[in-house]
């Protein structure tokens, strides 16, 4: 064989193999890539029954804002309560029942088997969610729109979504246990793990998306 047919030939294994690994990578990464969800699974016919008007932090200081965190996810398993991966949340989508506002968290929880204990820190802030609601018409047909913002805010594994408000109509109140833990005065990142001051039966209506 001739010095020109080796390089050929050496040349077209090198191809091969290139063509082998890439098929190989391929099915990988797009399966890192595959977005996530978790927290509440939401559509047009989750009804945020008993939000309105928006239910404060506390009855008794309703101008005192909170750490809420989401204890149970509404339609899904508890597997997915909290993060299933550590990625980056790059969407957040909700239900309300009226126009409010309230700044997303990312909690880390102590969970405790003595009713209504759970300790938790907040270990990220994100930005401010601006939400509208239904108009009056959807909301006589029982029609809820679901309400999408792009954010970026990391999440490792295991954490659960919050927020920090003063009242929140995203909710779904029809009885429950702890479904809702709350921390006031509200939780900021870097600080310790505190106990619950309250919890609620009510669903936070809040969902997120990891990519």
């Amino acid at each position: 064989m001739n010095r020109t047919a080796k390089l050929t030939r050496h040349a077209g294994l090198i191809v091969a193999f290139a063509a082998t690994t890439a098929a190989m990578i391929a099915p990988a990464s797009s399966l890192a890539s595959t977005p996530v969800q978790f927290g509440a699974k939401l559509s047009s016919m989750t009804d945020p029954a008993n939000s309105t008007p928006a239910r404060p932090c506390d009855e008794m200081a309703p101008g005192k804002a909170c750490t809420m965190i989401e204890n149970e996810a509404r339609e899904r398993p508890d597997s997915l309560i909290t993060a299933p991966k550590s990625g980056t949340i790059k969407q957040v989508r909700l239900v309300a029942g009226g126009p409010g506002s309230f700044q997303l968290q990312i909690a880390q929880v102590k969970r405790s088997t003595l009713f209504g204990t759970n300790q938790a820190k907040v270990v990220a802030n994100g930005p401010t969610i601006h939400y509208t609601g239904p108009d009056e018409s959807d909301a006589q047909e029982g029609i809820y729109k679901v309400e999408s913002f792009k954010v970026s805010v990391p999440v490792m594994k295991g954490q659960y979504l919050a927020i920090k408000a003063k009242s929140t109509s995203a909710l779904y109140c029809a009885g429950g246990s702890d479904n809702i833990l709350t921390y006031q005065p509200s939780l900021m990142p870097g600080g310790s793990f505190r106990p619950a001051t309250s919890h609620s039966g009510c669903d936070l209506l809040l969902g997120a998306t990891i990519r």
